[in-house]
């Protein structure tokens, strides 16, 4: 789902246009825009507040250029605004960097290793080939970056209207929208560890391809965290967020994606690939589904990789998308990826499940998991939007579907809070011996009021039913004509009800 990308590995000159270009002298000066508009023996012109650049400038090593009033800054075609020094934007209202022609772009912002400590907040940038940040911690706060394009004539800016390499780059409450591919990149073979929180971005990949809108490869030495954004799609073949180790690297990205609302997209977020550990908690994945072809996407959630692959997924509302959550390994030789929707005897805080997961489906069939692996799955503690088994069951595509598969643990789930029929107190129960060979017995307390059991076979086919009371708290079911294998049950006594699994072993 993500392009394999080994941008900004290229040299310097590749990128460079081949214009002139005035160089700041590199003695430590500290200018403004009139201190560099004097210096700069006409590359830089003026009009009141409105400044051009006319060439490309350079902003040299030791050297510091302070914007902290409102501007306009008009780019010549393809000129280009390299900082190799420190870089401050941070007006009263805003600075706008735009073209001089709309029709005619310039070439790009670029921030080189030496440019630590450059900050860009309330900045407008448009009309141009991207900002390009490479091993640097640029701060870009309360920016719009808007309607950048990935060529200028035959050539090549970028494949992210905000490409990133290296460092850990800060994007917060940013808006970034209608750039020809991706509105966040970073590339394969470079760990990037950006902060990216509290932005909005629509409508990116005008180009249509497929370019996510947040669209990152190997993380750094600190956890790439993704918070609070708006991410609504427009184009058939663009995804939402994607995270990706496509070329095998061994080192561990560590990647949290948490409260963001993804929606409209051709998918919503997608972890691909091996050596990633994933949190995914308390987003909104919703009506990912744009594009019609449930072959090519349409996922709320997507792991495809291998076992060095871990995730956990909690405290979600996935919902409204052509497939909830998919599952998928590499290649076929390999073990596919380790992620818990939920585990309730695990020691990690975070992996309680709690997530809403409803409907999603194509062809008129509901796919809130689909599980393409042979490897089974933890999802306890979840709300399927229904109270009934086999409901859910039927929601769920794996081993009962189709016996290469593993299983998807969806036991004990949460009364749904979209229940159309009122929600039955729950029974607590305790169940032994499991597996049975031939007895199960359900402890019940101490109510001696009838209780029915219903039994399922894991294709959500009711097997058995039981109806009698309990003796000292006690229902007994003799399981001799179950043939071995995994069961599930719902067992209600008064207004309460209870639902679990059992083997029978033989």
């Amino acid at each position: 789902m993500k392009k394999l990308l080994l941008l900004l590995a290229l040299s310097l000159g590749s990128w460079l246009p081949t214009q002139a270009q005035y160089r700041t002298p590199g003695t430590g000066v500290r200018w403004n825009l009139a201190q560099l508009l004097a210096a700069s023996g006409g590359y830089v012109t003026a009009d009141g507040s409105t400044f051009q650049i006319n060439d490309t400038i350079r902003l040299s090593a030791r050297d510091t250029l302070d914007i902290r009033g409102n501007a306009t800054i008009k780019m010549a075609s393809l000129a280009l605004f390299y900082v190799d020094g420190v870089l401050r934007i941070n007006p009263r209202d805003s600075v706008k960097v735009t073209a001089m022609d709309p029709t005619k772009p310039f070439h790009s912002f670029w921030f080189s290793a030496t440019s630590e400590g450059s900050e860009l907040r309330k900045t407008v940038v448009e009309y141009g080939g991207g900002i390009k940040v490479v091993d640097a911690s640029l701060v870009m706060d309360s920016c719009v970056v808007r309607y950048q394009v990935s060529a200028i004539g035959t050539k090549a800016t970028n494949s992210g209207a905000i490409s990133l390499s290296g460092g850990i780059p800060r994007i917060t409450n940013c808006r970034i929208y209608g750039n020809a591919r991706s509105g966040i990149l970073s590339p394969s073979n470079r760990p990037t560890s950006p902060i990216i929180r509290n932005n909005v971005l629509v409508a990116n990949s005008t180009e249509n391809g497929n370019w996510p809108q947040i669209n990152l490869g190997i993380g750094g030495a600190t956890p790439i965290i993704i918070q609070g954004n708006l991410v609504v799609g427009r184009y058939l073949m663009a995804g939402g967020i994607s995270i990706s180790n496509l070329l095998g690297t061994s080192a561990v990205s560590q990647v949290q994606i948490r409260r963001n609302i993804v929606r409209n997209n051709r998918y919503g977020i997608a972890i691909v690939g091996g050596n990633i550990t994933s949190y995914i908690t308390q987003n909104i994945v919703s009506d990912n589904n744009i594009n019609p072809n449930a072959q090519t996407g349409g996922s709320g959630l997507n792991f495809n990789g291998t076992q060095t692959q871990t995730g956990v997924v909690s405290r979600n509302i996935i919902r409204g998308n052509l497939y909830g959550v998919t599952l998928q390994r590499s290649n076929a030789t390999t073990p596919a990826p380790r992620v818990s929707f939920g585990d309730l005897t695990s020691l990690d805080t975070t992996n309680v499940g709690r997530n809403l997961l409803t409907g999603n489906g194509n062809g008129g069939q509901i796919y809130d998991i689909y599980n393409n692996t042979a490897e089974s799955f933890k999802a306890e503690n979840n709300d399927w939007g229904t109270n009934f088994v086999t409901e859910i069951e039927s929601h769920i595509y794996h081993q009962p579907d189709n016996a290469a598969l593993g299983l998807v643990d969806y036991l004990p789930f949460r009364n749904t809070v979209l229940a159309a029929r009122p929600a039955q107190e729950a029974l607590t129960t305790a169940v032994y011996p499991n597996p049975a060979t031939s007895f199960v017995t359900f402890e019940l307390g101490a109510s001696a009021a009838p209780a029915e059991l219903r039994v399922f076979d894991l294709t959500g086919r009711v097997v058995a039913t039981y109806a009698a009371k309990p003796a000292q708290g006690r229902l007994t079911f003799s399981t001799r004509a179950l043939a071995a294998g995994l069961y599930t049950y719902r067992l209600t006594q008064e207004s309460t009800t209870s639902a679990g699994k059992f083997a029978v072993a033989r």
